[in-house]
């Protein structure tokens, strides 16, 4: 298998809690795509089950599980080559945006015009989606809605320090930010 990976998530949920899903951005030769793997705890193996693409995703950089079957991703960029690609972060150009996969199997984007959408998180209860947004730089929130597309509900706006990756303790809820 090639197996290049970027960011990744791994869901659990109280239906099946001995089985881990591991979704990891995967830039392979043949194409970007969202690799899915299976583990159940107590083995020493992880399991492939399957690896998905699409035209809409050609640029990803992070992934967060919102089931065993589907997602969120991040698009960093429009141009993923060449000058336009370094005029897009040095200007901060809002070309970047999320895709949403759903349970039917199909790629649709859930929202568009963010400057260098990297790291995207989701709330324990899976109420909010975080993305860092490193060329604004900021932290957006969204709601999800019903058809996968996301509703931007709030914005943290940062001072001196740029957000890349992010997670949530699914304990407290806390977003946790890491960034430069």
């Amino acid at each position: 298998m090639d197996f290049r990976i970027h960011g990744f998530d791994i869901y659990w949920d109280n239906i099946n809690p001995t089985e881990l899903t591991f979704m990891f951005v995967n830039h392979q030769k043949s194409g970007d795509g969202i690799s899915i793997f299976s583990h159940r705890i107590g083995t020493d193996y992880i399991q492939h089950v399957k690896t998905v693409k699409s035209p809409l995703l050609y640029s990803p950089n992070d992934v967060v599980a919102t089931s065993r079957t589907t997602f969120y991703a991040t698009n960093d960029m429009k141009n993923v080559r060449g000058f336009l690609r370094k005029f897009e972060i040095l200007l901060g150009m809002p070309w970047g945006h999320v895709v949403h996969y759903g349970e039917t199997g199909v790629f649709t984007k859930a929202y568009n015009g963010i400057s260098y959408p990297n790291g995207i998180a989701r709330s324990p209860d899976g109420s909010v989606i975080y993305v860092a947004a490193s060329s604004e730089p900021s932290v957006n929130m969204f709601r999800p809605k019903p058809d996968g597309s996301l509703e931007l509900i709030s914005k943290k706006v940062f001072r001196n320090f740029v957000p890349d990756n992010i997670s949530v303790d699914v304990a407290t809820g806390h977003l946790l930010v890491a960034g430069k």
